[in-house]
Order: C-alpha cells, then structure tokens, then sequence
C-alpha cells in the first residue's frame, strides 16, 4: 500500500474515531495502515505534523463550501459547519486546541470569518480577536459537549451548598449553571459576541 499524506489522514482519523485522542500516535496510524513507523514519520514529521494534518481533514467542510453574501449570515453559516465538523470527530475540539494550524483549509476559514466581520464595519484588530474570542468560544463549549464526563448538575448544586454564593444559588440563575442543551448555548453565545460591542 502506497502510504501518502491522505491515507495518512485517513487513518488517524479511523484511530482517532475508534480509541480517542490520547491513543492517536504515528505508531498507531503505522499500524493502522499496515507499514512501519518511520514511513509515517516520513510524511508527517512527528506528532504535531500528525495533528496538523488531521486537523485540516476536520476544518475543511467549515471551509471550503459556498458562503452566504450578507456578512452577518455568512458568520453564522461559518461558525456552525466549524461547530459540526468538530462534533463529526470523536476528541474533534480537544485535538485542535493548542494548535496552530496555517494550513490551507484553517486559513480559508480564518480569511472568510475576519473578512464577514470587516464588511460589517469592524477595524482589522477588532476583526482579529473577535475571530479568536469566538473561535476559543466554540472549541471550549465543543470539548465540554465531547466530554466522556460532563458535569453533573447535584455535583455543582452540591459544591455551590458549602459556601455562601447568593448568586449561585438563587433559583432561577441555579437552573441555567448546568444546562446541557448545547445547540441553544452555542446560538446564544455567537449572538452575543458577534453583537457585542467592540
């Protein structure tokens, strides 16, 4: 078997989807693909380049599609395929953050986000880290949704009970510290930074 950058890419992305991002290495995509561990090395470098790699596998659908012409739409449209095609992997959100990926696809995706929030009048610094400020939002809130342990709404009502927070344990704020309806959470956090005030 030809080993190339897209088998490569394939699987690590088997591997990842099976056992997780902890058991994702070059042996185990070598392994994977049946050819000792050096051929792997040889494309990739080591485990950075790996993720490198795969991360753009992941980025790409958010990327590379027709984008609506209204730049605040257009925002949306981006942010929610990013959101979908990290849901799509197992770990998807862990494995990009800490990254810095200048791949193509992860370029494309920052070119067409910054420029939708230059047409609706924001200056390039304020473009810039409003894109990161969402793009931390997004992976954060994702990692939570992924996660095999999510928090458990007793533990935080338990913890909240031995201290004196009013805040915290007043009722109707009480209710919404652990709510695990994440599409609502994710739509009422876009809104709000996309709309926030520079």
């Amino acid at each position: 078997m030809a080993v190339t950058k897209e088998a490569i890419a394939d699987a690590a992305s088997a591997v990842l989807q099976d056992d997780g991002l902890d058991a994702l290495t070059l042996r185990a995509v070598a392994d994977r693909l049946g050819v000792r561990h050096n051929s792997v090395r040889w494309h990739v470098g080591n485990k950075q380049g790996l993720l490198e790699l795969l991360s753009e596998r992941i980025v790409a659908p958010a990327a590379d599609a027709d984008l609506p012409a209204e730049p605040h739409e257009r925002l949306t449209v981006l942010w929610e395929r990013l959101r979908g095609a990290l849901l799509a992997h197992r770990d998807g959100a862990r494995l990009l953050s800490g990254l810095t990926n200048t791949g193509p696809h992860a370029l494309t995706f920052a070119d067409a986000s910054i420029g939708a929030l230059k047409e609706l009048g924001r200056d390039p610094r304020t473009a810039v880290w409003l894109h990161w400020s969402v793009f931390y939002f997004v992976l954060g809130l994702t990692i939570e949704q992924q996660t095999d342990e999510p928090v458990q709404a007793e533990t935080v009502r338990a913890a909240v009970a031995t201290g004196p927070y009013p805040n915290l344990s007043d009722p109707e704020t009480s209710a919404h510290l652990t709510a695990d309806d994440f599409d609502q959470r994710f739509a009422f956090g876009l809104r709000a930074l996309l709309n926030a005030p520079a």
